[in-house]
């Protein structure tokens, strides 16, 4: 009777409710560019990703890390990303092309899966600093992107910055995801021996 409220372990609390929130925002996010209004999708692309960071903080600072939490916050990470790239992919001038969209969603779907495997095995499979850079860049070329295509005539400076930080972010995608699956090499030669 005397022991206070168990947060740690409920779903409704702080983190989790803003990782789902995310997936709301995602959705209009998508919404908002498949309708031409790219201010509105930066604006809320942006929101978004602010989130991200929030919901790590509160999990901290609140003692409120959940497994489910784990598993969630990257997926619907992924779900923004990814999603946001295909839709932008589909526009021309974007400088998103279909092999880099490729690529990233491949990747993504690939780590999310050997995170699910290891985790669910008992194994830590946190964030490494490639991934969170890798992170980093994506929303910076999403919102870069975003920000042209709200533009009617975007410099050229703002058009290269895009075209640099999408290319980073697809090169740090690719060497992000190798680095993962080197690491976790040694625990997927146990899982197959044990099979």
């Amino acid at each position: 009777m005397d022991a206070g409220p168990r947060t740690a372990g409920r779903f409704w609390n702080v983190p989790n409710t803003l990782t789902v929130g995310r997936l709301g925002l995602a959705v209009f996010v998508f919404l908002m560019i498949s309708r031409g209004w790219y201010a509105w999708a930066l604006g809320l692309f942006v929101i978004a990703a602010l989130s991200d960071a929030l919901d790590g903080y509160f999990a901290r600072l609140l003692n409120q890390d959940t497994p489910l939490g784990r598993q969630l916050d990257p997926l619907i990470d992924k779900v923004i990303v990814s999603g946001a790239y295909i839709y932008l992919a589909a526009i021309p001038g974007t400088g998103v092309f279909p092999w880099m969209v490729t690529a990233i969603v491949v990747r993504e779907l690939l780590i999310q899966g050997l995170r699910s495997l290891l985790e669910g095995q008992g194994q830590a499979f946190g964030a490494k600093m490639a991934g969170k850079l890798k992170t980093l860049f994506q929303c910076l070329s999403i919102s870069a992107v975003l920000l042209c295509l709200s533009l009617e005539a975007p410099p050229y400076g703002l058009t290269t910055a895009r075209d640099v930080l999408t290319w980073t972010a697809v090169g740090l995608t690719i060497y992000s995801g190798a680095s993962y699956l080197t690491g976790a090499m040694p625990a997927l030669r146990g899982e197959a021996s044990r099979r």
